[in-house]
């Protein structure tokens, strides 16, 4: 498999046949698998929220904030489902992943899991596509060899969700076993599922049927237990891409995917932290429409 050519196709938004993307999801389920539930990084690096299908923004973010290979990323995952590009999106991380394998961390999100593919767009754009939902079946597979979180330089947690009641420090989530489907509850379920919230100090139970809201006192508890300072995640839209909780720097939310689903009016985020972990955030607007193709290039279909 020739990566580079791989990479080309995809960045043209051309669809890989179907033998390409098997082999491309199989060497990325190698790649995935070496790699722990927490993710140690060195900064300088760049965090990125939610993509969900929108590949022309996710291009975006490469041109406003420099290339892989010319700098780090960490992704903190939803890839996939509400816009038009999942296969696209998900493949040309994945296909970095593979060129650059220390330059790019890519976590496991609450969408990447059958139940939600199923229902909220994956299925029907590998239909459309590719005329069978065997390559569902192998992307699936790949998102259960995603890691759960990772930590910048001892200090800052990244993951999708949140934390969890269930756990006290990171060692409980390195004890996880991640390959598998996310089931309805319980801890793994909460890293991708629980959100901040005001309302309360401690835990409160989540309007979203998984995960749970957790309060400013037991994020404190758990980073101080954990010997880290902040965390850093994703899985909600802010309007204005990102969004600092209880009034200080220990709980940041990005959403890099602007205007949502195509019609939100969101701009999306990207945090970059340097060396000695100072943060700069860049707020970019979305591609505009007319330089869209929502076109879809479908195989063996006449």
């Amino acid at each position: 498999m020739n990566i580079d050519k791989i990479l080309n196709k995809l960045k043209k938004k051309e669809t890989l046949e179907t033998n390409d993307l098997k082999l491309l999801l199989e060497k990325g389920v190698e790649l995935l698998k070496s790699e722990p539930n927490i993710v140690q990084v060195t900064a300088p690096v760049a965090i990125v929220g939610d993509v969900h299908g929108q590949f022309y923004d996710l291009l975006k973010i490469f041109e406003i904030n420099g290339d892989v290979g010319d700098k780090k990323y960490i992704f903190l995952g939803d890839y996939v489902n509400r816009g038009t590009f999942s296969i696209l999106s998900f493949g040309y991380l994945l296909a970095l992943k593979i060129k650059f394998p220390d330059q790019i961390i890519m976590l496991r999100g609450n969408h990447e899991c059958r139940s939600l593919c199923e229902v909220y767009g994956l299925k029907n754009e590998i239909e459309r596509v590719y005329s069978n939902t065997d390559p569902l079946d192998w992307l699936i597979e790949t998102f259960c060899t995603l890691p759960l979180g990772a930590i910048i330089n001892n200090s800052i947690f990244c993951i999708h969700g949140g934390i969890s009641e269930l756990i006290e420090t990171i060692t409980d989530i390195e004890t996880i076993d991640r390959f598998r489907e996310v089931p309805k509850s319980g801890k793994f379920t909460d890293l991708l599922w629980s959100d901040p919230t005001e309302e309360v100090q401690l835990y409160k139970e989540s309007p979203r049927g998984a995960g749970v809201l957790f309060g400013k006192k037991v994020l404190n508890q758990f980073l101080e237990k954990s010997n880290l300072t902040s965390i850093v995640r994703s899985h909600m839209m802010t309007e204005e891409g990102y969004k600092y909780h209880f009034g200080e720097e220990k709980c940041l939310t990005l959403f890099s995917c602007p205007k949502y689903c195509y019609y939100g009016t969101n701009f999306g985020a990207v945090l970059n932290i340097d060396k000695d972990l100072n943060r700069s955030i860049k707020v970019f607007e979305a591609v505009p429409d007319e330089e869209r193709d929502l076109s879809f290039v479908c195989l063996d279909k006449k």
